[in-house]
């Protein structure tokens, strides 16, 4: 408090002119906490008429100190969506002006959270230190600044844990972006029930399985309330240590540059063919980073008339590492070839499973692979894609590391793949 009081030493100033100092000290205080209060928590009459699916800023962003430490932000979370994707988390909220008691007091949500907890607590156990731990020894020179994750859907658990240092990830999917639920408007009790237990068992398969079902996702997502990925994908941001400070619908332009949108509702009716949109979060370190989904479908007939966004992947060439899991094998059908030959034209690196790109199209001369784990082969569902040259390269077994944590269509520890390419 010294900084603030100034001790008089002498007795040259009068009490009247003591009283002065003070009075001012007191006002400038004042006005300063009013400021304060004013900045961090707006008006709550306010909040409570924005409309989830034409959410503007609400808060004022103070730009980043170019005197701090390099990639540090001074960004605050967004007072909404940050409370929204914690309640979707079954996170505790403390403080909200947007989540009432009445929410966090609700019985369903309670119980809710408390099998979240215990969910991620055996996932964090059985498989996210052993990714941290993998990733740790054999993704050190995966170094580059954006992830672009094809057929991701709404995975942003798997991408964040093994690329953690990424500035920028883009998920690309078929399933749409959809909207946040109207929690400031109140929802009915059963309507908050039936949105959980919506939200449960989309999440099933990820826990257990490490993948969506496509077929599962897009039944999942046809609902009132639960009508995309974004609910998901909010979610694991928040139990992944983040916090969010923006979300906010995006566009590609004819150059390939990502572009905002001024509201959803523009965006819809944009007829925009790579409509998506970005997730602006804190990590622990309060370093800022940037989530895109785009729903674009990744077919040669679509993304041959979709050139923004193919750009847009080309924009980033020497400096995107590419992840791919669980893609149906998509990849190995000729109607794929289109964005097949963007990740391999345009990729500094390549993790993936055996459902990704084809062995053969990394060539010997271009890219050094490292083997992972073990090769027996597709699932039933995915018969006829078996590949010879990955079968020989693993039963060479030279270089083969082992794989402590499972992952992809064969999820259980001791047979699940992965393939780390590095391009020469």
């Amino acid at each position: 408090m010294q900084n603030y009081f100034i001790k008089y030493k002498t007795k040259i100033f009068q009490t009247e002119h003591k009283m002065k100092h003070i009075n001012i000290f007191i006002a400038l205080l004042f006005g300063t906490c009013f400021l304060m209060i004013n900045t961090s928590c707006g008006n709550a009459s306010e909040k409570k008429e924005v409309v989830a699916t034409e959410k503007k800023d609400t808060i004022k962003k103070e730009p980043v100190d170019s005197s701090a430490i390099e990639g540090k932000s001074s960004l605050p979370v967004h007072p909404i969506y940050n409370d929204e994707a914690k309640y979707i988390a079954g996170m505790r909220i403390t403080n909200s002006s947007y989540i009432d008691s009445s929410l966090t007091n609700n019985k369903n949500w309670k119980e809710y959270a408390s099998d979240f907890d215990k969910s991620w607590m055996k996932l964090d156990t059985s498989k996210i230190q052993k990714m941290k731990d993998w990733r740790g020894e054999e993704l050190k020179d995966a170094n580059t600044k954006t992830i672009f994750y094809p057929f991701s859907g709404a995975d942003f658990f798997n991408v964040y844990t093994l690329f953690p240092k990424a500035e920028s990830y883009i998920m690309v999917g078929l399933e749409p972006v959809g909207t946040l639920p109207h929690f400031h408007k109140g929802m009915p009790k059963d309507s908050i029930s039936s949105y959980l237990q919506k939200v449960h068992k989309s999440l099933f398969e990820i826990f257990n399985f490490s993948f969506f079902k496509t077929h599962n996702m897009s039944v999942d997502f046809n609902y009132k309330d639960l009508n995309g990925t974004i609910h998901l994908i909010v979610l694991f941001i928040e139990r992944t240590g983040n916090s969010i400070v923006d979300l906010k619908p995006v566009g590609v332009d004819k150059d390939g540059k990502i572009f905002n949108y001024k509201s959803f509702k523009e965006q819809n009716n944009s007829g925009d063919m790579s409509r998506g949109t970005e997730i602006d979060f804190i990590n622990a370190d309060h370093v800022l980073k940037k989530a895109y989904y785009f729903s674009v479908n990744l077919d040669n007939p679509h993304l041959s008339k979709n050139t923004n966004f193919t750009k847009m992947v080309a924009n980033n060439k020497g400096n995107i590492t590419t992840y791919v899991k669980s893609a149906s094998y998509l990849m190995h059908k000729d109607y794929f070839s289109t964005v097949r030959d963007l990740i391999i034209d345009n990729s500094s690196f390549v993790l993936q499973d055996d459902s990704g790109i084809p062995y053969k199209y990394f060539k010997q001369d271009v890219w050094t692979p490292s083997l992972y784990g073990t090769y027996t082969g597709s699932i039933p569902l995915f018969s006829g894609v078996f590949q010879a040259d990955l079968d020989a390269a693993y039963k060479a077994k030279v270089g083969v590391k082992p794989l402590k944590f499972g992952i992809g269509y064969k999820y259980a520890v001791g047979e699940s793949n992965l393939m780390y390419f590095k391009k020469k």
